[in-house]
């Protein structure tokens, strides 16, 4: 009888690493991406660093909220959803 938590062949370090690698990058290139459209709204505004510094904090922000989904809320669910558990 085979065990019903068995999720089959666990993946290696290298896809382990690839994985979090990934999750630290897009956190990475969220901020960069928030703090450089803001770095262009100031130049068009005339309001520098005020959304400078509102973008780097927002992609941030919204970075670290993928990163925390990814690696806490999903396996919760998915954990519940292996137990039955609604």
């Amino acid at each position: 009888m085979t065990d019903p938590r068995d999720r089959g062949p666990r993946p290696g370090p290298a896809a382990e690493i690839g994985r979090y690698l990934g999750h630290g990058i897009t956190w990475a290139l969220s901020t960069l991406l928030f703090l450089a459209v803001g770095f262009w709204v100031d130049g068009k505004a005339g309001t520098a660093p005020l959304f400078t510094i509102m973008g780097a904090f927002v992609g941030a922000g919204a970075g670290f909220y993928n990163l925390y989904y990814h690696l806490v809320v999903e396996p919760r669910k998915r954990g519940r959803s292996d137990r039955g558990e609604s």
